[in-house]
Protein backbone atom coordinates (compact mmCIF):
# COMPACT_ATOMS: atom_id res chain seq x y z
CA UNK A 1 0.00 0.00 0.00
CA UNK A 2 1.22 3.13 -1.18
CA UNK A 3 1.34 6.28 0.89
CA UNK A 4 -1.02 9.55 -0.02
CA UNK A 5 1.05 12.36 -1.65
CA UNK A 6 2.64 14.97 0.84
CA UNK A 7 -0.11 18.06 1.26
CA UNK A 8 2.98 20.43 1.21
CA UNK A 9 6.38 20.73 -0.51
CA UNK A 10 9.54 22.45 0.94
CA UNK A 11 8.44 25.10 -1.60
CA UNK A 12 5.44 25.66 -0.06
CA UNK A 13 6.96 25.88 2.83
CA UNK A 14 9.81 28.63 2.81
CA UNK A 15 7.15 30.26 1.26
CA UNK A 16 5.58 31.19 4.53
CA UNK A 17 9.01 31.00 6.13
CA UNK A 18 10.08 34.70 7.28
CA UNK A 19 13.42 34.07 5.97
CA UNK A 20 15.54 31.73 3.73
CA UNK A 21 15.71 27.92 4.78
CA UNK A 22 18.85 26.43 4.83
CA UNK A 23 19.85 23.54 3.87
CA UNK A 24 19.79 21.76 7.21
CA UNK A 25 15.76 23.07 7.14
CA UNK A 26 15.28 22.35 3.81
CA UNK A 27 16.16 18.43 4.53
CA UNK A 28 14.69 18.52 8.06
CA UNK A 29 11.07 20.26 6.28
CA UNK A 30 11.06 17.52 3.72
CA UNK A 31 11.06 14.81 6.58
CA UNK A 32 8.39 16.83 8.43
CA UNK A 33 5.79 17.54 5.69
CA UNK A 34 5.70 13.84 5.14
CA UNK A 35 5.22 12.83 9.16
CA UNK A 36 2.73 15.89 9.15
CA UNK A 37 0.74 14.48 6.19
CA UNK A 38 0.65 11.36 7.95
CA UNK A 39 -0.39 13.14 11.13
CA UNK A 40 -2.70 14.63 9.06
CA UNK A 41 -4.60 11.52 7.31
CA UNK A 42 -4.28 9.45 10.27
CA UNK A 43 -6.57 12.15 12.35
CA UNK A 44 -8.68 12.88 9.00
CA UNK A 45 -9.44 9.55 7.75
CA UNK A 46 -12.12 10.93 5.83
CA UNK A 47 -10.06 13.95 4.23
CA UNK A 48 -11.54 15.10 1.57
CA UNK A 49 -10.10 13.70 -2.35
CA UNK A 50 -8.75 16.68 -3.38
CA UNK A 51 -7.38 18.07 0.24
CA UNK A 52 -9.03 21.44 1.06
CA UNK A 53 -7.50 24.68 -0.30
CA UNK A 54 -6.24 24.74 3.34
CA UNK A 55 -4.45 21.72 3.56
CA UNK A 56 -1.19 23.10 2.09
CA UNK A 57 -1.52 26.45 5.16
CA UNK A 58 -1.95 23.73 7.73
CA UNK A 59 0.85 21.67 6.99
CA UNK A 60 3.63 23.98 6.44
CA UNK A 61 2.11 26.10 9.74
CA UNK A 62 2.91 22.59 11.62
CA UNK A 63 6.04 22.00 9.77
CA UNK A 64 6.98 26.11 10.68
CA UNK A 65 6.04 25.24 14.16
CA UNK A 66 8.38 22.07 14.36
CA UNK A 67 11.37 23.91 13.00
CA UNK A 68 11.19 26.72 15.37
CA UNK A 69 11.15 23.87 18.02
CA UNK A 70 14.04 23.14 20.15
CA UNK A 71 15.81 20.28 17.72
CA UNK A 72 16.81 18.70 20.83
CA UNK A 73 13.43 18.55 22.39
CA UNK A 74 13.62 21.07 25.80
CA UNK A 75 10.59 22.88 26.28
CA UNK A 76 12.62 25.66 27.07
CA UNK A 77 16.31 27.36 26.79
CA UNK A 78 18.33 30.06 27.99
CA UNK A 79 21.13 31.96 26.24
CA UNK A 80 22.78 34.57 27.88
CA UNK A 81 19.85 36.91 27.86
CA UNK A 82 17.61 35.67 25.91
CA UNK A 83 15.29 33.04 27.25
CA UNK A 84 12.46 30.74 25.23
CA UNK A 85 9.71 28.37 25.98
CA UNK A 86 8.19 26.08 23.40
CA UNK A 87 4.42 27.21 23.22
CA UNK A 88 3.30 23.52 23.09
CA UNK A 89 4.49 21.27 25.74
CA UNK A 90 6.53 18.87 24.45
CA UNK A 91 7.08 20.65 21.21
CA UNK A 92 8.06 19.18 17.86
CA UNK A 93 5.43 18.32 14.98
CA UNK A 94 1.40 18.10 15.82
CA UNK A 95 -1.47 19.68 14.71
CA UNK A 96 -4.08 21.58 16.57
CA UNK A 97 -7.96 21.03 16.71
CA UNK A 98 -8.50 24.37 14.78
CA UNK A 99 -6.01 23.03 11.95
CA UNK A 100 -7.61 19.21 12.25
CA UNK A 101 -10.82 21.36 11.45
CA UNK A 102 -9.54 23.07 8.45
CA UNK A 103 -8.83 20.18 7.10
CA UNK A 104 -12.52 18.36 7.35
CA UNK A 105 -14.59 18.14 4.77
CA UNK A 106 -17.31 20.88 5.67
CA UNK A 107 -20.81 19.38 6.98
CA UNK A 108 -23.46 18.95 4.18
CA UNK A 109 -26.18 21.64 3.84
CA UNK A 110 -29.66 20.12 4.58
CA UNK A 111 -31.02 19.39 1.61
CA UNK A 112 -34.88 19.57 0.88
CA UNK A 113 -38.08 21.03 2.79
CA UNK A 114 -38.55 20.12 6.01
CA UNK A 115 -41.47 20.70 8.68
CA UNK A 116 -42.14 22.30 12.21
CA UNK A 117 -44.84 20.29 13.82
CA UNK A 118 -46.41 22.10 16.82
CA UNK A 119 -48.47 21.11 19.27
CA UNK A 120 -51.28 22.95 21.06
CA UNK A 121 -50.97 23.40 24.80
CA UNK A 122 -52.93 20.63 27.36
CA UNK A 123 -55.28 22.01 28.95
CA UNK A 124 -54.95 21.93 33.00
CA UNK A 125 -56.26 18.67 34.44
CA UNK A 126 -59.70 18.55 35.95
CA UNK A 127 -60.70 22.32 35.27
CA UNK A 128 -63.08 23.81 33.04
CA UNK A 129 -60.69 26.06 31.67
Amino acid sequence: MSSPAPLATVSDVQDRAPQPLTEAERARATVLILDASAIAFSKVPDLPQPPPATAVGVICTAVLRALASPADGNKSETIGGHSRTAAHEGGGLYLTDDELDLLRAPPPEPRGAFSIWTVPPTPPAGGDG
